[in-house]
């Protein structure tokens, strides 16, 4: 019984060891996702509407919903509710496409690039705050080059579908 124990405990140690870069990243990933939560706040801004605006801002020209939905790796519908609540607050307007008669472009309005320069600056802070106080030029030149490694891997699994591989001809994730 006490070898049966002493080798799940083995397994279970070598486990968390093996998976513990995935557990950094996702626990990071939570962390800055709340961090940004709490400075947002007093803008009345979730960091899911404050995904979905940054992506606007980074565009050049307006973008479909469904393209903003795949940069931000969701389904179309599932920021549906986001496109909402910031079009209803004056942030986002729809454009018809010129080449589609069908298909809408959204673009920020003047109030959304307000708002979005101060979410931005936000994002900027807390990234200064989280990784320029402990990492030198060295150090993050490391972590990006293995992180976009994983990533360009993560595009060739044979589970992601069609629209997560079509995410990576667009400029936000160039490298």
């Amino acid at each position: 019984m006490a070898a049966t124990k002493t080798a799940r405990a083995d397994y279970e140690n070598a486990l968390h060891q093996k998976m513990m870069p995935w557990l950094l990243i996702t626990e990071l990933y939570w962390m800055s996702y709340k961090l940004l939560e709490r400075r947002f706040y007093h803008l009345g801004v979730s960091a899911s509407q404050a995904r979905v605006l940054a992506v606007l801002h980074f565009s050049k020209d307006p973008i479909k919903p469904s393209l903003v939905a795949t940069l931000l790796f969701q389904e179309t519908q599932s920021i549906t509710g986001i496109l909402h609540r910031i079009e209803s607050r004056g942030w986002v307007e729809r454009l018809p496409d010129p080449n589609d008669r069908r298909a809408v472009g959204l673009q920020l309005t003047p109030k959304g690039k307000q708002i979005t320069e101060e979410i931005v600056k936000i994002a900027d802070q807390l990234y200064d705050d989280l990784f320029s106080t402990v990492l030198n030029a060295s150090d993050k030149r490391q972590i990006e080059a293995i992180l976009k490694k994983v990533r360009a891997h993560g595009f060739k699994l044979p589970e992601t579908d069609f629209k997560l591989r079509r995410a990576q001809q667009y400029g936000i994730w160039k490298d």
